[in-house]
């Protein structure tokens, strides 16, 4: 936590000294000097299409600080050092309420459909339409790249009483076991209520637990140190430095194969349970309106930045991971998260 919340401190120092005096919430990256090889052709299209003329708004519909503002800001800097995008900026602009909601009704609705403003896409964005009632769906948006697939891990208290799901399992046929999210309601809430169904399935053993819902992974992990609950599911970015420091403890992770920065952790798979994948995949969109030929630049040229050392580099640093999914990759997320949402609609909108 301590490496993220440094990076995004000098993340936005870094495009706050590039907006040369702009002001709001507003904080652009950019500039027209320098630029690869690939960029260049990339202006060349864009001189063609007249596109872009002007600057960019990437919208975060969350505060400033969290995992999709870090690897918005990550982008805008990519973009404003090696001249991407013709040399435009990119300007992140938090749009934070509802969930979400708020900053996603702005680029469904509000702003012109020109592939000038653009939007930071989560599972809320398929979540609020779903458990909500909001001014658009999933597929009011369309999906540019995904550019962040953050692994979630389930992690529990340093000194719980259990090192793997085995123990885990024990600990809960004899204990309330204290689980905490992020919210009532959010991914964080339902990747709990998930992963505690599919235990149960697999094992036929009953988990006793108590869900605990606070204001964010920061608070999650600050409430596992302090002892005030026993597990909890993160996305790697936001609880790895805890875990190499000894704060808390990996219990296994939601990929198919092991995480690079989190080597010694388990896969469930590994542990002989499938089925178990999940995370925070984080993708660049723009409204559905957006024309074809706007619309393929701006795929042509996130690709480009998405898959440059500069952006891996980045993100890594900032221990989120990198990635460059097509449009079509990251329906199956989609398509995942829906089924997902749909399946507990009844009781999350319940309030229970």
């Amino acid at each position: 936590m301590k490496k993220f919340l440094a990076l995004a401190l000098s993340l936005v120092l870094v495009l706050a000294l590039a907006a040369c005096g702009g002001g709001g919430s507003k904080e652009p990256a950019g500039s027209g000097s320098g630029g690869s090889d690939s960029s260049g052709a990339a202006g060349a299209q864009g001189a063609e299409l007249a596109f872009p003329e002007k600057d960019i708004t990437l919208v975060v519909p969350f505060d400033a600080g969290g995992g999709n503002d870090i690897y918005g800001r990550i982008i805008a800097k990519i973009a404003m050092e090696n001249g991407y995008f013709n040399g435009k900026n990119i300007i992140v602009e938090n749009q934070p309420g509802g969930g979400g909601a708020i900053g996603q009704a702005y680029v469904a609705n509000t702003a012109a459909p020109d592939g000038y403003t653009l939007l930071t896409f989560t599972a809320s964005g398929i979540s609020n339409p779903i458990l909500k009632d909001v001014p658009f769906t999933a597929d009011d948006f369309k999906t540019i790249i995904c550019a962040n697939a953050d692994p979630a891990v389930l992690v529990a208290r340093a000194d719980a009483p259990f090192d793997d799901i085995a123990g885990l399992l024990e600990y809960a046929k004899t204990n309330t076991l204290i689980a905490n999210d992020s919210g009532f309601g959010t991914s964080s809430h339902v990747r709990t209520l998930d992963w505690t169904s599919k235990l149960e399935a697999a094992t036929g053993s009953k988990i006793n637990y108590d869900c605990i819902h606070v204001d964010s992974g920061s608070v999650q992990i600050s409430e596992l140190m302090g002892g005030h609950a026993d597990v909890t599911c993160l996305t790697a970015g936001e609880c790895a430095d805890a875990i190499l420091e000894g704060n808390i403890k990996g219990i296994a992770i939601m990929t198919n194969e092991r995480f690079e920065g989190l080597p010694d952790i388990p896969t469930f798979k590994e542990l002989g349970y499938d089925g178990f994948i999940d995370g925070a995949d984080r993708a660049i969109s723009c409204s559905s309106k957006v024309p074809d030929d706007v619309y393929n630049y701006l795929v042509e040229e996130f690709t480009k930045l998405c898959s440059s050392d500069e952006f891996i580099n980045a993100m890594k640093e900032a221990n989120l991971t990198p990635a460059c999914k097509s449009a079509a990759e990251y329906q199956e997320f989609i398509e995942m998260k829906t089924d997902l949402f749909m399946s507990l609609k009844d009781y999350l909108q319940a309030g229970e």
